[in-house]
């Protein structure tokens, strides 16, 4: 029998903030970055606090999070040494330029 799982909200924002995957998928941000590993979780739980801070932290130096859009949804990936580099090289390229003011995520 085909049946869906059933959807259960596990990260959890506040109605004030805005957050798009999209966005943060389509420049290298890989899905454990925020979700942690889920394919090793029997239950899936919220391994980030996903705070402002912490956002903050990535939006400020994403040198250090990005990876290759091809690897967005990989478990595990492997960052190679010069990653650092690549990285730097991507977003001055790519002009990624995540936000750090308060109405790019707050309403």
């Amino acid at each position: 029998m085909d049946e869906s799982i059933e959807w259960i909200k596990v990260h959890k924002l506040p109605d004030y903030a805005n957050f798009s995957h999209e966005i943060h998928t389509n420049n290298g941000v890989g899905c454990e970055s925020c979700h942690g590993r889920i394919d090793k979780m029997e239950v899936v739980s919220q391994v980030e606090p996903l705070a402002m801070g912490w956002c903050l932290q990535c939006h400020r130096n994403p040198e250090q999070y990005l990876r290759p859009n091809s690897e967005v949804t990989t478990m595990g990936y492997a960052y190679p040494e010069d990653f650092l580099t690549t990285n730097l090289a991507r977003i001055i390229s790519e002009d990624i330029q995540p936000p750090t003011n308060c109405s790019a995520c707050h309403y």
